[in-house]
């Protein structure tokens, strides 16, 4: 019985798609994704990656951060990078420079490009390093990704809130963001622009005519801003009213505790930025930038109030929504489910987590962050790296499916194609 199975152990082994074991003739492994069981969009792209940093370099809300490009590898290079949080006054190396998949400057291969721009946008108090994996996992399927901290709602200007009155001052800078990040994003494209220009160290590489933007938790409604969402603070004072302390939308509390029934401060401040010519109460124009073709908003923040109805219907590029059914930061309720029924793009899909939580998405964790926080970069249920190889895959699918137009891809996210265990699968386009 036992050689019995150790002979079927050893088949599988050696046919098990992506398996580990590597053929004496070959040269090298085959390309993986987290797992061996990686769905073939989860599976690494053909493309090895470069890595660069940039900086927009303005006086006032420079953009500072990396970007991830199809890379030219001729002496096989091993795909090595050290990433830096900023934070090395406080944490130490091997927390403050998480590992990656990347070629730092490596030359770019430009005679296969231009390819699709996406930007990234990290959550509220976050930050993009911990979602490498992602952006990594793109630039290898044929894209250029962009991520860079949103000034004044990143992790390390959190991490300098040492009062009250700096705590106040932070989330008046985050409900600012609600018009200062979509902002980011049209910059950031503009920069792209200049990187890929003929004098330009990405030059010929980047495709600034299609763009998408996808984001994690605020950074999927800062997604769905630059598609066009608008803002609505009318409902607000209704919402006040409500019983709130149990939704898991800690930003709407804070607004409701900070201003109440009457937001016109925060808004006339976000007019004043915007250069409207509105009122107070009134619905905000949008401020979306018409270059946008595709938004990816995963485990978006609270968007009910502020953007739901109206503000979500002006949302017509396609969308890949993804949700984590018990996501205690972001009630559905109050947050997916409202951009799933409200927004107006004719193709929408939405993969939702059974079972999984907020952080799900953004725990590309280092062992050292898992021993010092086991909760930052778990799930109650899933394994992390199963849910991040589908995260990979549906990701990849959607962007070279859309701005694309990979038949391939387009039928993997038909529903028929769409058969994992613990994912609830909806769409409206890829039918």
């Amino acid at each position: 019985m036992l050689r019995r199975f150790l002979v079927l152990l050893i088949v599988v082994t050696l046919t098990v798609p992506g398996a580990l074991w590597v053929s004496a003739q070959e040269e090298a492994p085959q390309p993986m994704g987290f797992r061996p069981d990686a769905p073939p969009y989860g599976v690494r792209g053909p493309h090895p990656v470069g890595a660069m940093a940039f900086s927009t370099g303005e006086a006032e809300r420079a953009l500072v951060g990396m970007i991830w490009y199809p890379a030219l590898n001729p002496n096989g290079v091993e795909e090595a990078i050290v990433y830096d949080f900023g934070l090395g006054e406080i944490f130490p190396p091997e927390l403050n420079n998480p590992p990656g998949r990347a070629i730092l400057d490596a030359a770019a291969d430009a005679e296969n490009g231009p390819y699709p721009l996406v930007i990234w946008s990290h959550g509220g108090g976050w930050v993009w390093q911990l979602s490498t994996y992602l952006l990594e996992h793109l630039a290898s399927h044929g894209f250029v990704v962009m991520a860079f901290y949103h000034p004044g709602t990143s992790w390390p200007d959190q991490l300098m809130v040492q009062s009250e009155e700096e705590g106040a001052i932070w989330w008046d800078g985050f409900f600012d963001s609600f018009f200062t990040r979509q902002g980011d994003i049209t910059r950031a494209i503009d920069h792209a622009g200049t990187l890929t220009a003929g004098d330009g160290p990405l030059a010929g590489v980047i495709d600034v005519d299609r763009v998408a933007v996808m984001g994690h938790s605020t950074g999927g409604n800062t997604a769905l801003l630059a598609a066009g969402a608008r803002l609505d603070f009318s409902p607000v004072a209704d919402w006040c009213e409500l019983e709130v302390s149990n939704t898991g939308t800690e930003s709407l509390m804070v607004l409701c505790a900070m201003y109440g029934e009457d937001t016109s401060p925060l808004e006339s401040r976000l007019i004043g930025l915007a250069g409207a010519d509105i009122q107070p109460g009134d619905q905000f124009p949008a401020f979306g930038d018409p270059r946008v073709d595709a938004i990816v908003p995963i485990m978006p923040g609270p968007v009910y109030p502020l953007l739901g109805g109206e503000g979500l219907a002006s949302v017509t590029v396609p969308m890949l929504l993804f949700q984590a059914s018990e996501d205690t930061m972001g009630n559905n309720e109050f947050c997916g489910d409202v951009v799933w029924a409200d927004v107006g793009s004719a193709s929408k899909t939405r993969v939702t987590f059974q079972g999984a939580n907020h952080l799900l998405a953004s725990t590309g964790c280092s062992e050292a962050w898992r021993e010092m926080c086991f909760v930052c970069c778990s799930d109650p249920v899933w394994d992390v790296d199963r849910a991040h190889d589908l995260i990979d895959h549906f990701t990849a699918a959607f962007l070279l499916a859309v701005p694309k137009d990979d038949a391939e891809a387009t039928a993997a996210l038909a529903p028929d194609a769409v058969q994992f265990p613990g994912i609830a699968y909806e769409t409206i386009g890829f039918q």
